[in-house]
């Protein structure tokens, strides 16, 4: 059986669920440099729930190919194609980062002033687009903080592998599929409540209490890079593992 559109589909909403988180960090970066950080996490959060979107299409199509009886290794090779690009266009993300977090500028002034919040993020492109002037660009050298980027790192390692692990276990025992499959939501909630909880409180008390901008921009981006580096590397790594141990 083909399951070329399938995993195809996979492959592309789980690339475009972290392109957009990251894009939402860089909103909260944005609302650092423009000293608007409340509005910034209210931006932020709205960003990130167009996820919501691509992850409600993510689950069915992963339980349809589990439905279908995918082979055990085409599983292990869609889960390496999926990480590698989500890993992949978010860094692209982060090099771009002078114009995505001056789009974001934009858009926080505009909402400030009192425009829609919903047709400001859909005028993201046409902000990504323009030229950047001088004074959006980040001028200081970015500065990685070791223990953010190592929490970020194991955190985003759980939740971008939580979700695959769950069905792929459910290859194994195909008869209990539908009651393991349900096991997705625990696993991806154990990663969100680490970074509820743990990493978010950590940042977000750093920035209210630093008036430094630059280390605080510095600690979002340590968060991004330690993400990119959880799911294009750690991740990866689990995954080669799991294929060395199986065939």
């Amino acid at each position: 059986m083909n399951y070329n559109v399938l995993i195809l589909a996979v492959i592309i909403c789980f690339t475009c669920i972290h392109i957009i988180e990251v894009l939402s960090f860089m909103a909260r970066i944005a609302g650092v440099k423009e000293n608007k950080k409340s509005l910034a996490y209210s931006l932020q959060n709205a960003i990130f729930m167009l996820t919501r979107f691509f992850m409600m299409a993510l689950l069915p199509v992963l339980g349809l190919l589990i439905d279908k009886g995918v082979s055990k290794g085409t599983y292990i090779f869609m889960v390496f194609c999926a990480l590698l690009g989500a890993s992949f266009f978010s860094f692209i993300v982060f090099l771009l980062r002078d114009k995505v977090i001056g789009a974001f500028s934009i858009i926080i002034n505009n909402i400030a002033k009192g425009r829609s919040i919903f047709k400001e993020i859909i005028l993201f492109p046409y902000y990504f687009f323009k030229p950047i002037e001088s004074s959006q660009r980040l001028k200081h050298k970015v500065v990685i903080n070791t223990s953010i980027f190592i929490s970020s790192s194991i955190v985003f390692c759980i939740y971008s592998l939580s979700v695959f692990m769950v069905f792929f276990i459910a290859l194994f025992f195909p008869e209990y599929r539908t009651m393991i499959s349900q096991l997705s939501g625990v696993t991806n909630a154990f990663a969100t409540v680490l970074l509820t909880f743990i990493i978010e409180p950590n940042i977000s008390r750093s920035i209210d209490l630093n008036e430094n901008t630059e280390q605080s921009e510095n600690l979002l981006l340590s968060l991004v890079l330690g993400r990119i580096f959880g799911v294009g590397v750690i991740s990866q790594l689990i995954i080669f593992g799991c294929f060395y141990v199986i065939f």
